[in-house]
């Protein structure tokens, strides 16, 4: 029964303070990425690392990497693909 209020904890924190960020003007993900300092050890200390968050976080990054892949235009990718094969290279033969 942990696991599920963990996960009530997280999905409703995350959503309130992700919905004011964008009422604020600021993307959502810093709002939600607010919460999970304040309620992972560096502060509160109120949610733990284990096997079940790290399942969870796990399948939360692959639905936002979808969600990002369908937002994605490839008129844009073809624009500017060559200034930005040239700024990684450059970036990478710089460092």
């Amino acid at each position: 029964m942990e696991f599920l209020g963990t996960l009530v904890i997280i999905l409703i924190t995350t959503s309130l303070f992700g919905h004011l960020a964008s009422r604020v003007g600021i993307p959502a993900v810093i709002g939600q990425l607010f919460v999970g300092i304040i309620l992972g050890p560096a502060l509160l200390n109120w949610v733990h690392a284990n096997d079940f968050i790290h399942i969870f976080s796990e399948i939360g990054v692959i639905i936002l990497m979808f969600i990002a892949g369908l937002e994605s235009d490839l008129t844009l990718l073809k624009k500017y693909l060559r200034p930005s094969i040239i700024v990684a290279l450059l970036g990478v033969l710089i460092t």
